[in-house]
């Protein structure tokens, strides 16, 4: 049995929160050990990774309370609905990793650049960074199974560019950040108990903070375009104009425009070319049979809305067809 666009929608929010979840509970966790590590050692650079996780916790946070503000139904004001929502927290989730996350760490290690108190038993910082390790690779295990179906045959690096999915752009990136992040602690630490120049560990720190704040902007910018409005990829696209086109009554599609409202949600635009003969009767049983075939062909919630024109063969082609392209007609 096949499952419906609303269906395969809710399943993919649902593996979406898992993950979410998942890195909540890890960056918890790590967070508590890392800062009790802190306590002891008096590591800069466990301090930096403290904040990391405190900052990275606050992402999931963020991230659960705009998925649930996003599932309102749409009112009066909102009549699309609210699944912006989704992109205006993740937004915000962009803000927290480069200042609470970068900016701190990073000022916290420059303080620490001078400083030539030594770090005490470097073998708890080095015990909690293990655990830290282990933890943030589980979510980071949880995150790249949810996103399998759809990564596809792209990149991580691609799939962050055109999934419309705020969720994997913002635990994929923390996740991988949070590895690198505890690889340079370790390594921060390591040359600090090594050398007993302590530098290296404030080094570690405003390092971590620079990691941060990099993938702060990262998310920040996938973020904002995402709120400005992106359209379908192009394959979702090439679906939607197939699926218009091969139905029975309608002879091309014209100025096709698609618009994401949210991950699950897209609005579809678009001029179809009908024969002059063809009664109004038929054209809306066209419109009504192309709606169907495309919520049959991608797995979104859509508002589509189709405006039939009629293609004069005298008239001049910027009039019934988009700029550079020709109609698509039926096989």
């Amino acid at each position: 049995m096949s499952l419906t666009p609303t269906s395969n929608a809710a399943a993919a929010a649902s593996t979406q929160r898992v993950a979410v979840l998942v890195a909540l509970a890890a960056n918890l966790a790590v967070a508590a050990a890392k800062l009790g590590a802190f306590l002891i050692t008096r590591s800069s650079a466990l301090l930096a990774e403290s904040l990391h996780s405190l900052a990275d916790s606050a992402n999931e946070i963020l991230l659960l309370v705009g998925a649930r503000r996003s599932s309102r139904p749409a009112d009066r004001r909102h009549p699309f609905g609210h699944a912006r929502f989704r992109y205006v927290y993740a937004f915000l989730v962009s803000l927290t990793v480069f200042w609470i996350g970068g900016v701190f760490a990073v000022v916290e290690g420059i303080a620490h650049l001078a400083s030539s108190e030594p770090i005490e038993d470097p073998r708890w910082a080095f015990g909690v960074l293990a655990i830290g390790a282990l933890l943030d690779g589980w979510s980071l295990r949880t995150t790249l199974r949810s996103g399998r179906s759809a990564k596809g045959l792209m990149s991580w690096r691609q799939l962050v560019r055109v999934t419309k999915a705020p969720e994997l752009i913002v635990i994929f990136l923390e996740d991988l950040g949070a590895l690198i992040g505890i690889f340079i602690a370790a390594i921060g630490v390591g040359l600090a108990t090594i050398t007993g120049v302590v530098v290296w560990d404030a080094i570690a720190s405003i390092a971590i903070g620079l990691l941060l704040m990099a993938i702060g902007l990262v998310v920040n910018r996938e973020t904002q375009s995402l709120l400005l409005g992106e359209s379908a990829t192009a394959e979702v696209e090439t679906r939607i104009r197939d699926a218009i086109a091969t139905t029975a009554g309608i002879d091309g599609v014209v100025n096709l425009r698609t618009i994401h409202l949210g991950p699950d949600d897209l609005v579809i635009a678009a001029a179809i070319t009908v024969d002059g003969a063809t009664d109004a009767t038929a054209i809306a049983k066209s419109i009504v049979d192309a709606e169907a075939s495309v919520r049959a062909a991608i797995p979104f919630r859509t508002v589509i809305y189709l405006e039939p024109r009629v293609e004069l063969s005298d008239a001049p082609a910027s009039l019934t067809r988009e700029a550079g392209s020709e109609p698509v007609t039926p096989s």
